[in-house]
């Protein structure tokens, strides 16, 4: 009588199982392996400097921002690019706070913030003012904020590292501060010391007569003072 089927399976048994847990783990050392696929970039960017200035979130008032190069050319909410610097948003203060959604709901977000970036460099002296531009409409019936604190960041982006930082107090419209002037060698170091001599970039429109002078000398107009001519929206 032939006994063989009744022999035991469990050296098969084994056999089979070892060799499942050896594909297992060929398998993980695999995945291991993988090399994973490199991270794309959210967006290209690219900048050398940037000066942020910021002021009270919870005053209505409009400052501007001014960044002037080496060649004289000055970035603010009249010119928005020049060279390689570019104002990313001009910030009015409490009035571009609110938006409309779609659904007619309203959103609003208090920050009072300009931005220049400065992609390239050239060497040479850079001046960063600030310019009380207006204090709109239902702030001089009930003033909400009559005195504004002003801050100004200087940072290098590569490496990183905060430059420069300091406040000011900006008191009525029309005031203009110099915050900082810093001097770029030909490879985008700061050559020190930081200075702070006083430059106006802004000149208002006289008091009387018929001044009707172009560009930044005509921040104001006589006839609707929170208005500059050639610039409506504002």
């Amino acid at each position: 009588m032939n006994n063989e089927k009744y022999k035991s399976t469990i050296g098969f048994t084994d056999l089979l199982f070892n060799i499942l847990v050896g594909f297992a783990f060929l398998f993980i050392i695999a995945f291991l392996l993988i090399k994973p696929e490199a991270k794309k970039e959210d967006f290209n960017r690219r900048a050398e400097f940037v000066v942020v200035m910021e002021w009270d979130n919870d005053a209505s008032g409009d400052i501007d921002l001014y960044v002037e190069d080496p060649t004289g050319k000055q970035v603010s909410f009249r010119y928005h690019n020049h060279n390689y610097m570019h104002l990313d948003k001009d910030d009015l203060g409490a009035m571009n706070d609110t938006v409309v959604n779609a659904d007619g709901s309203i959103s609003t977000v208090k920050i009072n913030r300009e931005v220049v970036t400065i992609r390239g460099i050239i060497k040479g002296e850079y001046t960063v003012n600030g310019h009380y531009y207006s204090l709109r409409s239902y702030d001089k019936i009930n003033p909400k904020k009559p005195v504004i604190t002003v801050r100004v960041e200087l940072h290098k982006v590569n490496p990183y590292s905060i430059m420069w930082v300091g406040e000011k107090q900006f008191t009525h419209r029309g005031q203009e501060e110099t915050f900082l002037r810093f001097r770029l060698d030909k490879d985008g170091k700061i050559l020190p010391p930081f200075t702070f001599e006083k430059k106006k970039f802004v000149t208002p429109m006289q008091e009387l007569g018929n001044y009707q002078g172009t560009g930044v000398e005509a921040y104001e107009n006589q006839n609707t003072p929170d208005t500059p001519i050639g610039d409506p929206a504002r």
